[in-house]
């Protein structure tokens, strides 16, 4: 269909524009949705290979091996993300994905819980 091809191509240039900010030697910060994981690259010296970091939702910053599917991952399937959402990314932050999700979900339960409270008071008055 239409949108998948338009979320292919954003895809791709999420990817390019991480790829062409790794290869220009600048500091990079992206996330990858899937596995919940936000990354940091830092460039090396000249002529040495950068390093690259993880936080898992939830968890501190680690190093990690260039070579991880992990990092390959993220940075085809990833998105950039600023430098302010990656070093809060270890918290918790309120801008995840699932953060909203849960969000959501609590609110129709939480709905549904005042509704079915409330007709049930309404049953049992008009039952009296």
């Amino acid at each position: 269909m239409m949108t998948d091809s338009i979320k292919r191509t954003l895809r791709r240039i999420r990817s390019d524009k991480i790829q062409n900010k790794i290869g220009a030697g600048k500091i990079v910060y992206f996330l990858n949705p899937l596995e919940e994981i936000a990354f940091k690259y830092v460039p090396g010296e000249p002529g040495k290979p950068g390093k690259y970091y993880a936080k898992y939702y939830g968890q501190n910053e680690i190093e990690m091996n260039f070579d991880s599917s992990s990092i390959l991952m993220g940075v085809m399937e990833g998105k950039p993300i600023s430098r302010a959402r990656y070093n809060q990314y270890h918290l918790g932050d309120i801008f995840s994905d699932r953060d909203n999700k849960t969000t959501a979900v609590y609110k129709i339960v939480n709905a549904y819980c005042i509704a079915s409270e409330w007709l049930t008071r309404e049953f049992s008055k008009a039952g009296s």
